[in-house]
């Protein structure tokens, strides 16, 4: 009688020996050990008041936490909140880079560098440092313009122009510094730098979030029934996220083929992965950037404007028209309803503003994912190694059916991301729980998002240097991330 077949052997090691040959990775204890320390000194900086200023008493004025301030202090990781002299944060970096982006496609002289390979994208880069360099100037400025403003109680101690100068200084050089952080930690870390700094600050207020929220329940003001229902909500969204993160279509690719006399010598198939969502996590870094920008400027300089009249008075022949115009009910009715629009738009809990958000994640999405994945470049990088897309010819008929495939993908990328960044702000409309200020969607799907872009690049990483260690192949280094 024959005996049943002993099982086969693996040598496939356990999940715990695979974690610890993976921190053995030539070079990868350095790179998290160095972000690590990177991430200690970040939080540190956090913690450090600007000079001339009390904290507690900016504390004491709810309403400035509780407008759009606080959607930028959940990106600083509470250091505006704080007062501290890194309350400028990686925004206007992330702000930098977007204009740049979006100027190297408009502008022909900047797409050309784009293209022309290493040297044109490190003058790029370099052009991204002056316009962060520019906007952290602008915006510190605003900062200790608001803060001198702000009375009872005073926030600032001794205020004056030696302030306004000095405070621009330190927030600004602290801001460079933050970009100098995140460019350093794309090197010689982990992860993408300035992804990871947003990760940061949004996981270090979680903790108050929730504290937060468990107050509301406490006193009254949220029920229970939403708070479960906004978990459940969330939970939900998680997994979707993690799916859309991890969605690849698999393309087939024919190995290249040779003939040596009349024998046909012909490479392995592969697959081209093209992802479902592309950009990952910064077509909503970028969206709620762009947001956030004239959103802080109307907040630094207030509502306390000069009345128009006071200037239309000193011109007696305009004076008439302009009486006569701004008390027409029509032109008061168009005006109360553009302002009234205006305002909504950049206000959470609004229809206009969820529009807008939705609209600005497409169309990042569509817009990173044609940066980092040029269909023609990549047609003819295909047809250069002798591999084709199986059923597709090569040269221009394979760049179209790249990019109609990846415009698909990116299609249900991007409107599933726009779906689950909104959806949340409405649940807490309805659920009365609107302690996270319409920011649960956001931290939720960069959190997500960082997470296991950074898992993928530690994965990668450590893979390379296992290969190189085996001399399967010498690969020229690290990729640099965006």
């Amino acid at each position: 009688m024959q005996g049943r077949p002993a099982p086969r052997r693996t040598n496939q090691p356990n999940q715990a020996e695979d974690f610890l040959s993976l921190l053995n990775a030539a070079g990868l204890k350095e790179r998290i050990f160095f972000t690590l320390a990177m991430i200690a000194l970040y939080r540190i900086g956090v913690h450090i008041p600007i000079p001339g200023v009390d904290p507690s008493a900016f504390m004491k004025h709810p309403e400035l936490a509780q407008s759009l301030l606080g959607m930028i202090d959940l990106f600083t990781g509470g250091a505006l909140n704080k007062l501290s002299i890194f309350s400028m944060g990686i925004g206007p970096y992330i702000t930098s880079s977007i204009v740049m982006q979006m100027m190297s496609f408009a502008i022909p002289a900047l797409e050309e560098k784009q293209k022309s390979g290493e040297q044109g994208r490190k003058e790029i880069a370099q052009y991204t440092r002056y316009l962060t360099v520019f906007l952290a100037v602008f915006q510190s400025m605003m900062l200790a313009n608001l803060l001198t403003k702000i009375q009872n109680p005073a926030v600032v101690i001794t205020p004056g122009p030696l302030f306004t100068i000095g405070t621009t200084v330190i927030l600004t050089s602290c801001a460079v510094f933050i970009m100098w952080m995140g460019e350093i930690i794309t090197e010689r870390g982990v992860g993408n730098g300035a992804s990871l700094l947003i990760f940061l600050g949004i996981a270090a207020r979680l903790p108050v979030m929730v504290h937060n929220t468990a107050e509301a329940v406490q006193t009254g003001q949220s029920p229970t029934w939403g708070v479960f229902v906004l978990c459940a909500v969330f939970l939900s969204l998680i997994a979707m996220i993690v799916a859309i993160q991890l969605a690849v279509r698999k393309v087939v690719v024919m190995g290249a083929r040779r003939n040596v006399g009349r024998q046909v010598f012909a490479a392995p198939d592969d697959y081209l992965g093209l992802p479902v969502n592309p950009s990952g996590v910064m077509a909503i870094i970028f969206a709620s950037s762009l947001l956030m920008f004239p959103s802080t400027v109307m907040q630094f300089l207030g509502r306390n404007h000069a009345d128009p009249s006071t200037i239309i008075d000193n011109w007696p022949a305009v004076k008439p028209f302009y009486h006569s115009l701004v008390n027409h009910p029509v032109f008061q009715s168009i005006w109360n309803f553009g302002a009234a629009e205006f305002v909504n738009t950049f206000s959470y809990y609004h229809w206009e503003h969820s529009l807008l958000y939705f609209v600005l994640i497409v169309f990042f999405a569509y817009f990173y994912a044609s940066i980092i994945y040029p269909t023609r470049d990549m047609a003819e990088n295909l047809r250069r190694s002798g591999r084709a897309i199986q059923g597709v010819r090569p040269g221009r008929p394979t760049s179209e059916f790249l990019e109609k495939t990846l415009n698909r993908l990116v299609c249900i990328g991007a409107v599933a991301v726009g779906i689950i960044a909104i959806l949340p702000i409405h649940v807490e409309q309805f659920t009365y729980v609107q302690t996270l200020q319409g920011l649960g969607s956001t931290s939720l799907i960069i959190l997500v998002g960082v997470a296991l872009d950074t898992r993928r690049q530690i994965l990668t990483h450590a893979l390379s240097a296992r290969y190189q260690a085996r001399g399967l192949f010498k690969g020229p280094g690290d990729k640099k991330g965006l």
